[in-house]
Order: C-alpha cells, then structure tokens, then sequence
C-alpha cells in the first residue's frame, strides 16, 4: 500500500478533486488552510489573521491500495496539471508538490 501526499496551494484544490474523479479515486482526506514554508514561499495557516484562507495551502491524502497499479497514470496526470500551471507562470514554481510514501494500516 501507498500513501499520496499533495501539498497545492487553495486556487488547485477544485482541479485536484476534478482529477481524481476523472481516475475514480472516491477515497481521499482533504485538510484545507495548511501553512507552510518552501520554494514558493511562506503561506498562513487557516488560524493566522492574514485574509481567512485565500493564501493558504491544501493538503490531499489518498491510500492507494489496489488503485496503486494506476499509480503511472495518476502521476502522469499530476505531471500534466503542473506542467499546465507552470507553463502560464513564467516557468516558476507553483505552489503543488506530490509525495509518496510507504503506508501500512494497522487497525
């Protein structure tokens, strides 16, 4: 089992959903006004007084089990959105990372 972590800035997270409807991926968390720093720069967490959420980050977590096999074409379609993103943004990073990492239930 696989667990997928994308970190997107808010404006990405109706995108993000769109996708993995067109993949059928039906079970995911979403956790909205995720703060943070990095190459983008510095984003408010949701509890910060800066403008209530329009400068925050949204944090999808999705368990692949059996749906790990599609894992290239989910990543392929991940790799498009940036590429489609970056490409109207100078070429600069946006605000969407994707990592995955080893995942085991236990309980």
């Amino acid at each position: 089992m696989k667990m997928l972590h994308i970190v997107c800035g808010k404006r990405f997270e109706d995108e993000i959903v769109a996708l993995f409807k067109k993949l059928g991926i039906k079970g995911y968390t979403v956790i909205s006004g995720v703060g943070g720093s990095g190459v983008t720069g510095t984003v408010s967490g949701a509890n910060s007084s800066a403008d209530h959420n329009a400068n925050t980050n949204t944090l999808f977590m999705v368990a692949l089990g059996y749906e790990s096999t599609f894992l290239p074409e989910i990543v392929a379609a991940l790799k498009e959105l940036r590429a489609k993103h970056i490409q109207g943004h100078d070429d600069r990073e946006i605000p969407l990372k994707v990592f995955l990492q080893p995942c085991e239930i236990i309980i």
